[in-house]
């Protein structure tokens, strides 16, 4: 799917609650009333996005002051308003004038593209600095879904993408393109969890994570999940040694397995241990409906040491049975440090060093809570022990961060901390580019435990109500669809694959950046008639739905083929 961005949550409540209105014939006469055949979900083919708009009251350290909640003192600025970005994944500061973003330009291979944010007359513009046009044949694996911008070894500037590791010269050789270097290669980058991220420990040697292929390797036959195991494994933590040359030994070690996704890392030069934000499983109550799949499984901080066996997929929170595996022993596995709330889905850790802040933030990790499920859109940080690790519960520092009449939820990934101590936010399903400023004129900066654990209610909201009518009036239109003597293949597909494997996730209210909305075949048809096989086939794009159609794969795949076959006609 091209999760490109979508229409405003205003515009769409303007769809939805609108009825089909009688049409006046060129006779004058009013056209009979009909079902409306317009899509009512979001269309996510335009070229360049429309982000949806934050409301802005003042300023915040100069640039326009977003309104949502941040703990006293504090304030979020407006960089960049994401028009004509896709999905931005980190932001980097080269220097006082210039950031570097990174674009992963959605899920296609080598769609990605990286911008240069200039300061200039009190604020930020930003032109294209390296793209697919631009890049040597070499040089193009760091446009596969580029995420990660980090600071190395000798303070070399590090990129990641799906499929490799680059360093980039700053200021420039010349030209971007002789000014990147790949590090590593042939990195895997099919399946579900395709984005890379790094950290190094004092030695410069690299560890990088490698995503599962699959939710929770739900399709294995036995009580062995193959995925994690050898040296091709997946979900696992990787060291790339550093060597006398600056470069990295190909042979890497596997230091870490059992990890789902942990795309949040921190070296603790301290203690010589790797913290790791793990993203766990989701849909675990579709195969235990007993458990509460909001509640459940926590995402994970797990404090990982070399060699450590953690319990992907085996188990999940602190050493409770996946429903997959009823037979794992799970005492064998190492334990989490510490539960994050569930689908908070940590993807970015900053150490803060800086001196902006008040000086309970030194030396505290501050985390970026992407999800779109309750417990996500925040930026946080924690109590801590005597070895300076997270403990307790989450404390916000922005929050508030909900979907509101045009404007979306908010879906912060990297956060990176500035030279004059702020930290640059970057949200890639909203496509800005923000600023966390703190004045200690305006509150002593104390965080706010705001965030309650076991609170997740029914949304009985009115922008709930309306998304709920408009899926009744989608409803009706497909069910006379199908009485029809000549269904279109693609309403087909929508009745029998779609509304039954993809919507029950995508079809939320809260995942605006990529619905795939159920009885919405002219929508769906929009944003998958280019794509449908190959995400089901798990081809050059993480697979949907996560490990496979579960039921009648074949009579579906053989309907989809049929409908391709044909040239994959509109419904």
């Amino acid at each position: 799917m091209k999760f490109q961005i979508f229409f405003s949550l205003a515009f769409l409540l303007l769809i939805y609650s609108c009825a089909t209105i009688p049409q006046q014939t060129k006779s004058g006469k009013v056209a009979p009333k009909v079902l409306n055949q317009v899509s009512y979900g979001q269309d996510a083919l335009r070229k360049e996005a429309s982000p949806s708009a934050y409301k802005i009251s003042g300023l915040c350290n100069g640039l326009p002051k977003v309104s949502i909640k941040t703990a006293p003192g504090f304030c979020v600025g407006l960089v960049d308003n994401g028009e004509g970005l896709i999905k931005p994944r980190y932001t980097f500061q080269l220097d006082a004038n210039h950031l570097l973003v990174s674009d992963m330009g959605g899920w296609k291979v080598n769609n990605g593209k990286f911008y240069l944010l200039t300061y200039a007359n009190s604020k930020w513009s930003r032109k294209l600095f390296f793209d697919a046009s631009t890049s040597s044949a070499e040089k193009k694996c760091i446009l596969d879904r580029p995420h990660q911008i980090v600071a190395g070894p000798n303070n070399q500037i590090y990129l990641t993408s799906a499929s490799c590791v680059a360093t980039l010269q700053w200021p420039l050789n010349e030209t971007v393109d002789k000014s990147i270097s790949i590090k590593i290669t042939n990195l895997p980058m099919d399946g579900l969890h395709s984005g890379k991220v790094i950290v190094f420990d004092q030695h410069g040697s690299m560890y990088l994570n490698v995503g599962s292929a699959t939710d929770n390797c739900e399709l294995e036959t036995t009580d062995r999940c193959e995925e994690v195991e050898g040296n091709a494994a997946r979900g696992v933590i990787r060291k790339y040694t550093r060597l006398g040359d600056q470069s990295y030994d190909p042979n890497f070690e596997i230091y870490a397995r059992g990890q789902r996704n942990s795309m949040a890392l921190f070296w603790d030069e301290k203690t010589q241990v790797l913290w790791a934000g793990e993203n766990s499983r989701d849909y675990i109550d579709r195969k235990d409906s007993a458990l509460n799949g909001n509640e459940k499984p926590s995402d994970e901080l797990n404090l990982i040491q070399k060699g450590d066996q953690l319990d992907w997929p085996y188990c999940y929170d602190d050493g409770k049975k996946s429903p997959e595996f009823p037979n794992a022993d799970c005492a064998a596995y190492k334990k989490p440090h510490l539960l994050f709330p569930a689908h908070a889905s940590p993807l970015g850790f900053l150490m803060y060093t800086g001196k902006l802040f008040p000086k309970w933030y030194q030396n505290r990790l501050l985390i970026s809570f992407h999800g779109y499920a309750p417990y996500g859109h925040r930026i946080v940080a924690y109590k801590r022990n005597d070895m300076f690790q997270p403990v307790g519960e989450p404390l916000s520092i922005v929050y508030g961060w909900g979907a509101a009449a045009g404007q979306s939820v908010g879906s912060p990934v990297g956060i990176t901390q500035a030279s004059d101590g702020s930290v640059f936010i970057t949200e890639d399903n909203s496509q800005k580019i923000l600023q966390l400023f703190y004045d200690p004129k305006l509150g002593d900066g104390a965080p706010v435990a705001e965030l309650k654990l076991g609170s997740i209610k029914v949304d009985n909201s009115q922008l709930a109500i309306d998304f709920k009518k408009a899926e009744e009036k989608r409803k009706l239109v497909m069910e006379a669809k199908l009485k029809k003597s000549d269904v279109p293949l693609f309403s087909q597909i929508q009745s029998k694959l779609i509304d039954q494997n993809c919507t029950m996730c995508h079809g939320s209210l809260s995942y605006p950046g990529m619905q795939i909305l159920k009885y919405d075949d002219v929508g769906n048809y929009k944003k998958l008639k280019d794509q449908l096989w190959l995400r089901l086939q798990g081809q050059g794009m993480a697979q949907m739905p996560p490990g496979g159609i579960l039921t009648n794969k074949d009579e579906l795949l053989d309907l989809v083929r049929k409908w391709v076959d044909a040239g994959s006609p509109a419904p």
